[in-house]
């Protein structure tokens, strides 16, 4: 019976003491987050596949340079030194780069708004950060080199006195390399901070949403501007506390937030009550896996803490209102507010006390007076551990006693005696105090680390271009993010998004040079004569460019630009080019056949792709990469087989297509199988009928040719000097031969197109 009674009391204690520990829930607290989504995970990649290239504008980089400039001779007191201009100065400075940061990222905001792609102002953002703080070290350590080579000539010149001043100077600037790089930085980002929130904030909410723009907290972060984010003495000014560093520690950095998610979550966990129960892993592992991101969303909010565990500050604001008789019920609420947040704090404490951890960050705020008095030759977490840990003091004393010869200087210890005297009395109230301290600094020092790890990662994924070369070249592959003022946009070329390439393929080069060279003619001069010098001459007018010379092969290309619809016609400018080379060729074989010279026939090929090419530079000469190219040189061959079996065409057209191959062997393959008649004649492939019929209006006609029903289409195009040319399309199912006979067997389903070129055939149609 006495132990039935013993097990009974002890279960009873161990419930009532289980129900004093248990957090309130952390429903009904208004709490927030500061977590935010950043990627530029959507944009494209530049030249090298790694990073992206973004090319800012020249005169925004050089305000950039004279305002970190004014600001370094600022926080050195350099300026007689660094501001060699007796024109510079720090106000005009100032104005001018607000002016053209906010020019520059008014331009990325409407490119943003033109694409539908926010990225591309978080670009912009990212690529000025790592400008800013690219240049504001760039320009600290250019003051160095440039004192040390006037410390140089002053010696050499023999000018000691000027050399020693100089000396200290630098030694100076050297000793508060740290405070300058912080304090520097902090201006020049405050700059960039007024200039988001006056110039561009309503423009991106009013474009983007609230949720799309980066608060002020992300370029205002301390980090951008630590040589050291982990230092003693970086934590305790920028953030108030002193995590420890070794793997052992309770108190490290990672040790910390993980306790407090678990904590949050514990709490979290006393609201489930109202989650309906689930027998579904799936759904389960989902609701999990939404309350972890709940949890480190909170967490990424430091003024969390006041709302959760602040009830002095909820008590106070009760007796304020109490005196100014507030409602009744809106004092009971904050009764009950001040209850859940002093049990919560008191649930917290008890971990944190049971981790040893509650005197380490008491200590870490004793300290704060004195701690400056022992760093250097101290560090603060040795007279942290000094105060907490008694087993190390003899050493640490020990250690300060044999370097006050080095400083010149005795330590006392009696501060530190007091400090420890301090945190033996202080009482609970006050360790619940620091505690709150503690986690609001340290939950800041989270949401920074977060953000600072996210835009380091942004940052060395950019590429500021600056080569001339790798410029020319991502821009010429639509990969350059190009940012520039008003005056600087006047000449920016479009980026392409479409080309056509047109291929034309001379029949029969090998014999005309046999038959030439037999003769003792020159076939080059024939070719270039009568075939690349006069069509070179015709091909602005069609805004087509030359890609490249093979031999006897010409392949041209003609881009589409973004914002650009008064050149959106390359299909129809392709074919109207194609049409005026085969004209061009006809009036020179009536010249070579009056003189007895061989004459010239064509095949061409015409291909559309709603993409840009791929470019790349040998030297000098751009190289294009596109699978249009390789499909537009099938549509312009011709089988020899297939020629000989259409000797005598006595139609008006000039192409024939044929399908040789087995239905298998076609579906089976992206490649063309197709046999071709290509004599003279202009071959359109699928896609690019396609684009043709949204650039132009093209009418659908049928006529009867040689007793047969043929289908046209017929529209026309303006070229780029705004003559408006015709052009008729032929339609026509590709038959079905046996591939050793050429005998047609069938039709089949499939289509191709033909630019018809002849005269007769546009009178009969128009």
């Amino acid at each position: 019976m006495f132990n039935f009674l013993n097990l009974f009391f002890d279960r009873v204690m161990s419930f009532c003491k289980g129900l004093a520990f248990s957090p309130p829930g952390l429903e009904g607290f208004p709490l927030k987050s500061s977590a935010i989504k950043f990627s530029l995970n959507r944009l494209t990649r530049g030249v090298d596949n790694i990073r992206y290239d973004v090319y800012l504008s020249p005169d925004f980089c050089k305000s950039v340079g004279n305002l970190v400039v004014q600001a370094v001779a600022a926080h050195t007191r350099a300026e007689n030194i660094l501001t060699s201009d007796k024109n510079s100065n720090p106000v005009r400075e100032k104005e001018e780069f607000r002016k053209l940061c906010s020019e520059l990222m008014t331009d990325a905001v409407h490119k943003a708004k033109l694409r539908g792609e926010i990225q591309i102002d978080y670009m912009v953002q990212t690529a000025v950060v790592k400008l800013l703080l690219e240049e504001i070290k760039d320009r600290y350590e250019k003051l160095i080199v440039h004192l040390k080579n006037m410390i140089r000539a002053y010696e050499s010149s023999g000018n000691p006195e000027s050399a020693g001043e100089f000396k200290k100077e630098l030694s100076e600037i050297l000793e508060n390399r740290k405070s300058i790089l912080h304090n520097v930085g902090k201006e020049i980002f405050q700059y960039l901070i007024e200039i988001q929130n006056r110039e561009l904030r309503e423009m991106r909410e009013a474009n983007f949403g609230f949720g799309a723009v980066l608060p002020d907290h992300v370029f205002s972060n301390p980090m951008f501007h630590a040589e050291d984010i982990a230092d003693d003495f970086f934590m305790l000014e920028a953030y108030n506390i002193l995590p420890g560093h070794r793997v052992e520690d309770p108190d490290r950095y990672e040790t910390l937030i993980s306790l407090i998610r678990e904590l949050l979550s514990d709490a979290d966990r006393q609201d489930s009550r109202h989650v309906p129960e689930t027998k579904d892993p799936g759904l389960e592992a989902e609701l999990r896996e939404a309350d972890e991101e709940k949890i480190s969303a909170w967490m990424t909010e430091p003024e969390n803490v006041a709302v959760l565990f602040d009830y002095f500050q909820t008590k106070q604001r009760r007796r304020l209102l109490k005196k100014q008789k507030a409602d009744k019920k809106e004092l009971a609420e904050l009764d009950r507010t001040a209850g859940r947040q002093k049990k919560l704090l008191n649930f917290f404490y008890r971990k944190f006390r049971k981790k040893g951890l509650i005197k380490r960050i008491t200590a870490t705020y004793e300290m704060q007076p004195v701690y400056l008095e022992y760093c250097p030759p101290l560090v603060p977490q040795v007279v942290l551990q000094y105060l907490t840990v008694p087993k190390s003091r003899k050493s640490i004393a020990a250690r300060l006693k044999k370097l006050r010869a080095y400083y010149g200087r005795t330590f006392s210890l009696k501060p530190l005696q007091k400090v420890i005297i301090n945190i033996e009395k202080s009482g609970a109230v006050s360790q619940k105090i620091c505690l709150m301290r503690f986690l609001s600094g340290l939950l800041r020092y989270h949401r920074d680390f977060l953000n600072f790890t996210m835009f380091k990662e942004a940052t060395d994924s950019v590429n500021l271009a600056a080569e001339e070369k790798i410029i020319e070249l991502s821009r010429a592959n639509n990969t350059l993010y190009e940012f520039l003022l008003p005056h600087e946009r006047e000449s920016e070329e479009k980026p392409v998004i479409s080309h056509v390439i047109l291929k034309a393929d001379v029949r029969g080069s090998t014999d005309i040079v046999h038959k030439m060279k037999e003769r003792r003619l020159n076939p080059a001069t024939h070719f270039s004569l009568n075939f690349f010098d006069p069509i070179t001459e015709i091909i602005p007018e069609y805004g087509a460019v030359k890609v490249c010379i093979e031999g006897d092969a010409y392949i041209l290309a003609i881009y589409e630009r973004e914002n650009a619809p008064e050149g959106w016609y390359s299909v129809a400018r392709a074919c109207g080019l194609g049409v005026n080379m085969l004209s061009i060729i006809r009036r020179y074989n009536l010249r070579s056949k009056k003189y007895q010279l061989p004459a010239l026939e064509l095949g061409i090929g015409i291909t559309y792709r709603d993409v840009a090419p791929t470019i790349f530079f040998d030297g000098e000469h751009q190289i294009m990469i596109s699978s249009a190219i390789n499909l537009a040189d099938r549509l312009s061959g011709c089988s020899k087989g297939i020629r000989k079996k259409i000797s005598e065409n006595r139609e008006p057209f000039n192409l024939y297509v044929f399908q040789a191959a087995s239905d298998a062997d076609v579906s089976s393959t992206a490649d063309d199988l197709s046999l071709r008649y290509n004599v003279n004649g202009i071959e359109l492939n699928d896609t690019a009928f396609e684009k043709l019929s949204g650039e132009i209006d093209l009418k659908a006609v049928e006529a009867v040719i040689h007793k047969k029903k043929r289908k046209f289409y017929t529209g026309k195009f303006p070229t780029v000097t705004g003559i408006y040319q015709r052009l008729v399309i032929r339609e026509d199912r590709i038959p079905k031969i046996d591939p050793e006979t050429f005998e047609i067997k069938a039709l089949t389903d499939k289509t191709y197109y033909e630019v018809c070129t002849h005269p007769k055939l546009y009178e009969y149609i128009r």
